[in-house]
């Protein structure tokens, strides 16, 4: 129940944030676009790209992480440049789309293997993010995720 509370008010904390910081009228976009960022957002974490995750990130962004560390743009981009997040492996399963105006959030659950400076992990997570587009570009404007206990074994 904590678990879907707190999803909840992720959820409309990232909904409140891109309709405060984003006022103005968006073009049509897709499910398929949404999924598309995502999967490059993905990969541009295991290649290290901070480049292409610069652009796909909005400066507003609030990531917040499983171990419920908050990044902001800056602090997330930093990690990852400087070694001290590096994503291995990454499989999504079970993402779906809701897409609301200029808004779009996406709800799924993953494999990551990471290393957290020298702490080798593999992790089980569930996970929103929300997306926002301005000015015809799609960008994440927020990501949190929780971990998946592991099964109860008897």
């Amino acid at each position: 129940m904590k678990f879907l509370i707190r999803q909840c008010v992720v959820c409309l904390t990232g909904l409140w944030l891109c309709q405060m910081s984003y006022a103005d009228t968006c073009g049509a976009f897709s499910v398929d676009d949404v999924l598309q960022a995502e999967n490059l957002r993905l990969q541009s974490q295991i290649q290290k790209d901070t480049a292409t995750l610069n652009q796909l990130l909005a400066e507003e962004l609030v990531y917040i992480r499983n171990s419920a560390v908050v990044d902001d743009k800056t602090s997330y981009l930093d990690a990852i440049q400087k070694g001290d997040t590096v994503y291995e492996s990454i499989d999504h399963m079970n993402d779906s789309v809701r897409v609301f105006g200029c808004t779009a959030i996406l709800t799924g659950s993953g494999k990551y293997v990471v290393r957290i400076k020298q702490n080798h992990l593999t992790l089980q997570l569930r996970y929103h993010s929300v997306w926002h587009q301005k000015d015809g570009v799609l960008k994440m404007v927020s990501w949190q995720a929780t971990r998946v206990p592991p099964p109860v074994t008897q």
